[in-house]
């Protein structure tokens, strides 16, 4: 009974439950999506730090590879330098082992008797060594006198050691010898020795290292040594004395000093020794006494000098120099009093009021009290004279004003050809320098190759040797004209 009153669902309703699904169905796959993306992009992080670590590890390995390799080459090099000389003093050691082992009492334990051989032994080859370490340490301290002293005690001391070794292995004295007795003598004797060639590089890396190794003369070649042996070691011995060490140039150098010496004496120098031994050498050439200088003259006294003329009003040059004086002071005066509004003429376009301002006539500057030159002699006393009047139409009428600054600003556009060439009218009015214009397109053209841009004022005016305002008032005149060409 109650299926049978259950509701349908409505077009409606099937719809929306569909398009729920759908949406669901739309999710699902998106976070399906995004979860595959964000296990791809953990993976990718986690390879990237796999990575990492296997290269730090194999850097690792590989430093620590490096530094075995360089471990072993270090062992090498000092097994090649100390693996000789051990041999030597374990040769050695073990003939007077040996020797010791035979000497103990049989009775001993055979332990004991090791013991003993061996102590016996490596004391009787070591004492050389000592003092031959003590001399190689003296010897790189610098004490060369102390490592000398040393040296030879280590040398006398492998002497007496050598020659005990001899005695156990030579036959029935010591005029018997064996070939044992001999090489372990010999070797006994050349341990120091052998030493000291170790001793003496280490000092000659040392003096190379602080530039101390006397540099000696000149090396020839044997075949030259062959042929010239005694000249050979003259070159050398003067080459030494010159401190010269081309080859070359030590034997041209001796040549040239027995060229010399020949010269000195030219029936050789046995015979001029023999002169000079039997009193017979030919005195030297005395040289010619200096002339001896004459006396000094004493210089005439200088003549007074002029007295100078008493000044007259009457001199027509005193006239016209003090009249120029006057002129010059009335025009520096007046140049004065413009020098501010000239100085606007190479400035920017001033506004109205202070154009208006500019347009303004000057007063005229107030006359200059004529100077009366002081006058000596006769004149002093006469009645002063009377002040000159001057002239009609002085001082001289003022050039014209301009009464527009930003005409002359504009002009360029109407008059391309005189801006490309000549500075502005106002410029030209003011007195200014003239620019050279090629200069500076030159300069900006350069620029904005290298700069790969167009200059500012200051680059521009840096490279063309104008100041910032000219270079940014070529720059403004240039694009005014670019519209016109």
């Amino acid at each position: 009974m109650k299926l049978a009153t259950r509701r349908r669902p409505t077009a409606e309703e099937i719809a929306a439950i569909a398009q729920a699904e759908d949406q669901r169905l739309r999710l699902a796959a998106q976070f399906a999506r995004d979860q595959a993306d964000a296990d791809r992009a953990e993976q990718r992080r986690a390879e990237r730090e796999q990575a990492r670590a296997d290269k730090r590890a194999r850097k690792a390995r590989a430093k620590a590879r490096a530094r075995r390799l360089a471990q072993l080459r270090r062992h090498a090099a000092t097994a090649r330098t100390v693996g000789p000389l051990l041999l030597v003093n374990a040769a050695t050691v073990g003939g007077q082992l040996a020797y010791a082992h035979d000497q103990t009492p049989a009775g001993w334990h055979p332990a004991a008797r090791i013991a003993v051989a061996v102590g016996v032994a490596t004391a009787a080859e070591s004492v050389a060594l000592y003092v031959g370490w003590h001399a190689h340490d003296a010897l790189l301290a610098g004490a060369r006198t102390t490592a000398g002293r040393l040296r030879r005690a280590s040398y006398g001391i492998a002497l007496v050691m050598a020659a005990v070794n001899y005695s156990h292995f030579a036959g029935d004295g010591l005029l018997d010898p064996t070939a044992l007795a001999v090489i372990l003598g010999v070797l006994s004797s050349l341990s120091p020795w052998l030493w000291g060639l170790h001793t003496r590089r280490a000092q000659h890396v040392q003096l190379l290292r602080e530039d101390l190794v006397d540099e000696t003369g000149a090396t020839f070649d044997p075949a030259r040594r062959r042929a010239f042996p005694f000249r050979s070691w003259l070159a050398r011995r003067w080459s030494i004395d010159h401190h010269v060490r081309d080859p070359r140039a030590a034997w041209e150098g001796y040549r040239a000093h027995r060229t010399a010496q020949r010269a000195a004496a030219p029936a050789g120098r046995i015979r001029a020794a023999w002169r000079t031994l039997l009193g017979r050498a030919p005195e030297p050439a005395q040289p010619e006494p200096a002339p001896e200088p004459e006396p000094a003259q004493p210089e005439p006294a200088p003549e007074p000098a002029p007295a100078p003329e008493p000044l007259s009003l009457d001199d027509p040059e005193m006239l016209f120099a003090a009249r120029a004086r006057l002129a010059m002071a009335e025009a520096t005066a007046r140049i004065r009093a413009r020098a501010d509004r000239l100085a606007l003429v190479d400035r920017e376009p001033a506004p109205a009021p202070v154009a208006t301002a500019l347009a303004a006539p000057v007063p005229a500057p107030a006359p200059i009290p004529e100077p009366r030159p002081a006058v000596e002699g006769p004149a002093a006393a006469g009645p002063a004279p009377e002040p000159r009047r001057r002239r009609p139409g002085w001082p001289p009428a003022r050039p014209p004003r301009i009464r527009s600054l930003s005409r002359a600003r504009r002009r360029p556009a109407r008059e391309p050809e005189r801006q490309a060439t000549e500075p502005s009218p106002a410029r030209r009015a003011a007195g200014g320098p003239r620019i050279d214009v090629s200069r500076l397109a030159a300069e900006y053209e350069r620029l904005t190759h290298e700069l790969k841009r167009k200059p500012k004022g200051d680059e521009l005016g840096a490279a063309a040797g104008y100041s910032k305002a000219t270079a940014n008032r070529w720059m403004r005149d240039r694009r005014a004209q670019t519209p016109a060409q």
